[in-house]
């Protein structure tokens, strides 16, 4: 199963992150998913290879997850994200406000 996790998300539903050198809200079920069922995190993204004129899928070593402090594997499996886009920020799209909710006192960016 594949998860889509650079979303932004409420407070209520995650836990602030740094990402990209800013706090992010991440949403914390795909963590509490893989506490909860024992499963494996493997990152898998499709990169564009010029070469082959197609997407490669890769996949990355599993990221290990702790026994269920969720803010701290919330944060380890976004920096192996933030890791691959990177290496790789051309093949990355965005079209939504990833910074939208900030930590209490903190201005929109926006």
């Amino acid at each position: 199963m594949g998860i889509l996790i650079d979303q932004n998300t409420t407070p209520s539903e995650g836990v602030f992150i740094d990402f990209f050198g800013r706090k992010a809200c991440a949403g914390t079920a795909f963590v509490k998913f893989a506490h909860h069922t024992g499963a494996a995190v493997v990152p898998g993204y499709a990169l564009w290879s010029d070469q082959e004129k197609k997407y490669i899928l890769r996949f990355d070593p599993e990221v290990p997850m702790s026994r269920g402090d969720v803010a701290a594997d919330t944060q380890r499996v976004h920096a192996e994200l933030e890791r691959v886009i990177r290496a790789h920020p051309d093949q990355w799209l965005w079209v939504h406000r990833r910074w939208k909710t900030r930590p209490p006192g903190e201005p929109s960016l926006y």
